[in-house]
């Protein structure tokens, strides 16, 4: 161990012992980083997500947050009664939670640590074997490299099954509302006749390996030049395994293309312990050559509305660091956006606010576009009577706010995310 370790932590000691003169009761967090480089990713997304767990679980009076050589560390004042019952409580969230072994919590009482051993507890399992942690670490049992792999495999593992569920949530709070401006819900097909409820929601899990690779491959190669091109063929092969399952229909074609940078740049932020605000801003870094694509002679539909009517659609949107979503969390952070009774304020603002190019495909003309993105503006989302009319003239008309779903996706997504990791 260095010198420099060895001094940051007898700073973390004093700064204990200069904390507890004005507090009684310390919780202090620390991840468990084998190594000289105490201030990897892990040590600091580990303490992100710890941090909010200790914050709702007790009633913290103070808190501090330092970082050195021996890496990041919070402490907590807490107000505290029953010492047992709050070392049960850290041990609990040590033992139960699935990174729990990758992290300290430790208790501190008149400046003294309170240990297991105070309590008769048996002492901490090594996060590889059954044998005491202090064991494994004398007699050198297990190797740096076996044990950095554990806690990146435990850590990718983790976070696959929280963005699943957070991706899930999203795509079935936009599918279950219901009515919905010609989109499909569990009632009705919309303007869809080739779609309904079972075959959108089925292909939520045809889907959800491909968005999960797309984030894996985001974290593990972050640095990788050939990131894009990568998902790229990723978000290719979902298309592809979508229209085989739904005979050529297209459920979620553009879902994959925007969420696809949405994952792929999580993946990069908590890697480079970056907060959850720079998504944004990585979007932009991938996506700077995606306008490109307007120079193809490929004719979709996206390509003919810029060629057409200059407007740029979901490549714009990326390309620009997802602007209309930035916009709406604005908009929206006075109200509740999982509230379900504001979803459809939600969605009407994306109807409203953003460059729909299934709109425009289907509306014939730009002129249409306008008058109908104009009458959106004009519905109450809290009256049914407006929800269930517009609804009704979308469906007469053909018209469908496709483009304007995903993007309701993706702000329900990006901000359980942020929920979770700040």
């Amino acid at each position: 161990m260095n010198d420099h370790i060895l001094k940051a932590r007898e700073e973390r000691f004093e700064h204990i012992k200069s904390i507890s003169k004005n507090y009684k009761t310390l919780i202090l967090i620390k991840s468990n980083t084998p190594g000289q480089n105490k201030e990897r990713y892990s040590s600091f997304f580990l303490l992100n997500i710890f941090h909010g767990l200790i914050e709702n679980q007790f009633k913290v009076i103070y808190k501090t947050f330092k970082k050195g050589f021996d890496g990041p560390y919070y402490v907590y004042a807490i107000q505290a009664d029953q010492l047992e019952e709050i070392k049960d409580t850290l041990i609990d969230i040590e033992t139960s939670h699935p990174l729990g072994r990758l992290i300290d919590l430790d208790l501190y009482q008149d400046q003294k640590l309170v240990s297991r051993e105070d309590f008769n507890l048996p002492l901490r399992t090594c996060m590889l074997c059954e044998k005491p942690a202090i064991a494994c670490m004398r007699e050198q049992t297990h190797t740096l490299e076996e044990l950095l792999l554990h806690i990146d495999i435990s850590i990718v593992e983790f976070l696959k099954k929280e963005i699943s569920h957070f991706i899930k949530q999203a795509m079935l709070n936009e599918l279950n509302l219901d009515p919905k401006f010609g989109l499909v819900t569990p009632t009705s097909s919309g303007s869809h006749p080739d779609m309904n409820y079972k075959l959108m929601y089925q292909s939520i899990d045809i889907l959800m390996p491909y968005f999960l690779e797309i984030f894996e491959l985001g974290m593990i190669f972050d640095d990788d030049p050939n990131l894009f091109d990568k998902a790229n063929h990723i978000g290719r092969q979902a298309e592809k395994e979508m229209y085989l399952f739904t005979n050529d229909v297209n459920t979620y074609k553009g879902l994959i293309y925007i969420l696809g940078f949405v994952l792929l740049s999580i993946g990069h932020i908590i890697k480079n312990s970056k907060p959850s605000s720079d998504i944004y801003q990585r979007i932009k870094e991938l996506s700077f050559h995606v306008l490109d694509d307007f120079k193809s002679n490929i004719m979709t539909a996206g390509i003919n509305a810029f060629k057409t009517y200059q407007i740029k659609g979901i490549r714009g949107e990326v390309f620009n660091g997802l602007p209309t979503v930035k916009k709406a969390f604005n908009y929206f952070k006075y109200i509740d956006i999982l509230d379900p009774k504001n979803y459809h304020h939600i969605l009407l603002f994306f109807m409203i606010h953003s460059e729909d190019t299934v709109l425009l495909n289907r509306s014939g003309s730009l002129e249409n576009y306008q008058h109908f993105k104009a009458m959106s503006s004009q519905v109450n989302p809290y009256i049914d009577k407006d929800i269930k009319d517009f609804t009704n003239y979308c469906i007469k008309h053909n018209i469908s706010f496709g483009g304007s779903a995903d993007l309701f996706i993706v702000f329900q997504f990006i901000h359980q995310f942020s929920l979770f990791y700040t």
